[in-house]
């Protein structure tokens, strides 16, 4: 049996900047991004691919290139809760709806991977764990993370993914928002 892969497919590569930039800034699904992609199965595809289980490499390079562009567009999690501070004590001051401003600060945010849409369901609070629970449940964290840890760290070694089809490269348009195949041997 193979071991783990070492690098992404441009298919992979393609799918990973369609979930991160979407399509002409637009965000898409990840059936949408799959299919775009190549993928033949693109419901299935999308949904596996962002899980680090599966796809661990996929998942770290779509964190990295998340990371670039708050990088790229100084977006810090701070910042933007300051800045959301700063629309509500307006709104608050000068008795004016700025909904466009809260909503064009929020967008900026879902961009930057600071908002999730997901359903948590909790039992208990984290005030009724001891301490052997607590370190269990980090320890749990850690290695349901573990892959994807690890696969951030061997994308980060080399300076970036190879791909098996050496004639094959994915590149983004200037603007960044744009992705297009271009074959290396034209």
């Amino acid at each position: 049996m193979p071991g783990p892969r070492k690098h992404l497919t441009p298919k992979q590569m393609k799918f990973a900047q369609l979930i991160v930039y979407g399509v002409e800034g637009s965000p898409i699904t990840k059936t949408e991004a799959a299919r775009l992609a190549g993928y033949s199965d693109a419901s299935r595809e999308g949904s596996i691919m962002t899980n680090p289980k599966h796809y661990p490499l996929v998942c770290a390079f779509i964190s990295n290139l998340r990371d670039e562009v708050r990088h790229k567009y100084g977006i810090s999690f701070e910042a933007h809760l300051e800045e959301l501070g700063k629309i509500r004590d307006r709104g608050k001051k000068d008795n004016r709806n700025l909904a466009a401003a809260a909503t064009t600060e929020i967008a900026r945010g879902k961009v930057a991977g600071y908002y999730i849409d997901q359903k948590i369901i909790r039992h208990g609070k984290i005030d009724d764990l001891n301490l052997d629970q607590l370190y269990e449940r980090m320890k749990t964290i850690k290695e349901k993370n573990e892959k994807v840890l690890e696969a951030k760290e061997l994308l980060n070694a080399s300076e970036e993914p190879k791909s098996e089809n050496k004639n094959m490269t994915v590149k983004l348009s200037p603007r960044s928002d744009k992705i297009s195949d271009q074959d290396s041997t034209s």
